[in-house]
C-alpha cells in the first residue's frame, strides 16, 4: 500500500517542480490524459547555434477527462561558431546563452473519449534563450481516433496570442497538427513492447507584429511566415512494478519551410515512466 501511495505522489511532486521550471517547445502526439514523468537530453541546432538541454516534464491525470502537465529544462550548453574565409580565418565563439529556458503550464480537458481541449501558457525564457521572449496562451481543439487495437491518429489545431511587451505586440499565430501512434508487439496487459510516434505540424502567423512606439503608419514589422515542424519517436517500454518505463530516442526538425531549405535539427533521448 504504501508503494502503491509512494508512486501516485511522485508525479504531483515532478509537476510542481515542473511549475517553477522552463523548457523549449517540443512538438508532442495528440495525447488523451495520462500521468507520467519523463527526463531526457536534447542536443539541438538552430540559427546555426548549437546547444545541449536537460529536459523534465511531468503530467498528472486524476481521471480519464482531465490533467495538468509541466515542462522544463535547463541550457547546459549553447555554441555559435562563426567562420569567414576572407584570406584569413575569423572564428567566433558564443557560449553565453545558458541557463533556463522556457516553462510551459497547461491543462487537458476531454468530455468525450474522442475530442478535448487543451490549454496552454508559455513563460518567456530566462538566460537559456534569446527568442521567444513574449508571454504565450494558446488553446487547442483535439481529435482522437482508434484506428485499430495498435494505432490511434490525432488531429489538432492551434491559436495562440501573445502579451504585450515593452510597447511591442507580437502578432497571433494558428497551426494544424497531426500525429499517428503505432505499437508493435505490444502486450496490453502490462503495457509493454514497442511504440513509434510521428508528428507533423504546420504553423504560421496571422498577422504582423507591431511595434507601438512607432507611428502608426510605420508599426508593421513584416514578419509574416509559414513554416513546418516534424518529429519522429521511437520507444521502448518494459513493465516495471505495475507501471511501465520507456527508453526513446527521437528526432525533430524544429524549423523548416515546404519550398525552402531553412532547416533546424533536434536530437534526443529520454526515459518516461508511465504510471498505470
Amino acid at each position: 500500500m504504501n508503494r502503491y501511495i509512494f508512486l501516485r505522489i511522485i508525479p504531483i511532486c515532478v509537476l510542481a517542480v515542473a511549475f517553477l521550471g522552463h523548457a523549449r517547445e517540443t512538438v508532442s502526439p495528440v495525447r488523451a490524459p495520462e500521468s507520467s514523468v519523463l527526463f531526457g537530453g536534447i542536443a539541438e541546432l538552430r540559427d546555426d547555434v548549437y546547444s545541449a538541454d536537460l529536459n523534465m516534464a511531468g503530467e498528472y491525470a486524476p481521471c480519464n477527462c482531465f490533467s495538468v502537465y509541466g515542462d522544463f529544462s535547463y541550457r547546459l550548453v549553447s555554441y555559435k561558431w562563426d567562420v569567414t574565409l576572407h584570406d584569413q580565418r575569423h572564428e567566433v565563439l558564443d557560449l553565453h546563452v545558458n541557463g533556463l529556458n522556457e516553462s510551459y503550464l497547461g491543462v487537458k480537458m476531454v468530455p468525450y473519449s474522442f475530442f478535448g481541449v487543451d490549454v496552454s501558457w508559455r513563460f518567456p525564457p530566462r538566460e537559456g534563450s534569446r527568442v521567444n521572449r513574449f508571454h504565450r496562451l494558446g488553446v487547442s481543439p483535439f481529435g482522437l481516433y482508434e484506428f485499430s487495437r495498435n494505432m490511434t491518429l490525432g488531429a489538432a489545431a492551434e491559436y495562440f496570442t501573445f502579451l504585450e511587451k515593452q510597447n511591442f505586440q507580437q502578432g497571433d499565430e494558428i497551426g494544424a497538427k497531426g500525429s499517428i501512434s503505432w505499437k508493435l508487439l505490444w502486450d496490453r496487459d502490462d503495457y509493454s513492447g514497442w511504440k513509434f510516434d510521428y508528428v507533423f505540424l504546420y504553423r504560421w502567423r496571422i498577422q504582423e507584429s507591431e511595434n507601438l512606439n512607432m507611428d502608426k503608419s510605420y508599426r508593421k514589422m513584416d514578419d509574416l511566415y509559414r513554416g513546418f515542424r516534424m518529429r519522429v519517436d521511437a520507444a521502448r517500454y518494459f513493465a516495471l512494478y505495475g507501471n511501465s518505463l520507456g527508453v526513446s530516442l527521437f528526432y525533430e526538425m524544429n524549423r523548416g519551410n515546404l519550398f525552402g531549405m531553412e532547416t533546424g535539427h533536434t536530437l534526443g533521448l529520454y526515459a518516461k515512466l508511465m504510471f498505470l
